[in-house]
C-alpha cells in the first residue's frame, strides 16, 4: 500500500471534525474523469459510466449500447427505484440516506476513496474502521529513513510511538519507540520538558485527540486501554476528559529544554499518513536562529554517539 502524507491544516488547539479535508476525487480507473467538486449528480453519472459491466454478468468485450452500467442495472443492484436514481443523477434529489449511499457504493463497486467522497458529497459522516490501522507501510518507513536530519516519530491512534528516527531519540533523550506519549505526559516522566503554557496546550490536544479516536474507532482496545488507565491514574487527565475538548494536535511552536543544548524553540507539525491511521510528528527550527544551531549540534550527537 502506498502512503502519502497530508499536512493537518487545522489551527493548533482548534475545534475540528478531522485533521484533513476530504480528498479531491480522481477516479483510479483508466480513462476516468475528475468529478466536479460538490457535484453529486455528476459523480454518480461518471461512476455508473465507468463501472465494469461484468458486475451484472455481461461477458468481457460484449457490445453494449451504454457505457458502463445502465440505470436499471444500478438501481436493481442498489435496491432503489430507477426513478429515484434518475432524480439523483439529474440533481433533483440531493440528500440520500446513509443506507442508500451505502447501497450505491456497493452497486457501483466504488473504491474506498470514492465511497468516502460520496459520503462527503451527501453530507453524511464518513465510515471508518472500528479498529485503527497500525501498520507502518514500507513507503512510510522509507520516508522516516529519509528524514535523517529532522527529528521525526510516527504515532498511532492511541498515541503510542510505533516508529522514529535516530535524531528523534537524541532530541527526546531516549528511544521513544514503544512508549505512549499520552501516558508519559500525564504519568511521567514526560518525553520532553516544555514551558507550562506549552504543556497545558499539549495536554488539551492529547485529550481531544483521544476523544476523537475513541469515537472514530470505538472497538479499538488500545485506545480504550490508554483512556481507562489515564482516567484512573491521572487527576489532570480525568478532569480534562470530562471537559470534552474538541482539539487536534496539528501545528504549534514549542520551547523544550534539552540536557545537552539547553532551551530550543521548534515548530511541531503533525502529518497524516493517508491510507493508515498513523500520524507523523516532525520538529523543525527556523533557519538562521540559535534554535537551528542547537538542532545542528543534536545532529552531531547522532553522527558521533560515542561523544554523547
Amino acid at each position: 500500500m502506498a502512503t502519502t502524507l497530508g499536512l493537518a491544516r487545522t489551527p493548533h488547539n482548534g475545534s475540528v471534525v478531522s485533521t484533513t479535508g476530504g480528498p479531491t476525487l480522481a477516479s483510479p480507473r483508466a480513462g476516468g474523469s475528475i468529478c466536479g467538486v460538490d457535484d453529486l449528480a455528476a459523480c454518480l453519472r461518471a461512476w455508473r459510466q465507468q463501472a465494469d459491466p461484468a458486475l451484472v454478468g455481461a461477458p468481457p468485450g460484449a457490445p453494449r449500447r451504454t457505457r458502463g452500467l445502465r440505470r436499471e442495472e444500478v438501481a436493481a443492484r442498489a435496491g432503489i427505484s430507477v426513478n429515484y436514481l434518475v432524480r439523483l443523477e439529474q440533481g433533483r434529489a440531493q440528500s440520500p440516506s446513509a443506507s442508500v449511499v451505502a447501497a450505491l457504493s456497493r452497486a457501483l463497486d466504488l473504491s474506498g476513496e470514492e465511497t468516502e467522497h460520496l459520503h462527503r458529497l451527501t453530507g453524511l459522516a464518513v465510515p471508518t474502521a472500528r479498529r485503527a490501522s497500525r501498520e507502518v507501510t514500507p513507503s512510510l518507513q522509507r520516508l522516516v529513513d529519509r528524514f535523517a536530519d529532522t527529528p521525526l516519530i510516527v504515532v498511532d491512534a492511541a498515541w503510542t510511538i510505533v516508529a522514529g528516527n535516530p535524531l528523534a531519540a537524541v532530541f527526546l533523550g531516549t528511544d521513544p519507540v514503544g512508549e505512549n506519549a499520552a501516558c508519559r505526559q500525564f504519568l511521567g516522566p514526560p518525553l520532553v520538558e516544555r514551558t507550562a503554557e506549552a504543556d497545558d496546550a499539549f495536554e488539551r490536544d492529547l485529550v481531544g485527540e483521544l476523544h476523537r479516536q475513541a469515537v472514530r474507532h470505538p472497538d479499538d482496545q488500545a485506545v480504550r486501554d490508554v483512556v481507562t488507565r489515564l482516567r484512573a491514574l491521572s487527576p489532570r487527565f480525568a478532569a480534562l476528559w470530562e471537559q470534552r475538548p474538541a482539539a487536534v494536535h496539528a501545528s504549534s511552536r514549542k520551547t523544550f529544554t534539552h540536557p545537552r543544548v539547553g532551551r530550543v524553540t521548534v515548530d511541531c507539525d503533525v502529518l497524516e499518513a493517508r491510507g493508515t491511521d498513523l500520524r507523523v510528528v516532525v520538529w523543525t527550527a527556523r533557519p538562521g536562529t540559535p534554535d537551528a544551531e542547537a538542532m545542528t549540534l543534536l545532529r552531531g550527537l547522532v553522527r558521533a554517539p560515542s561523544h554523547a
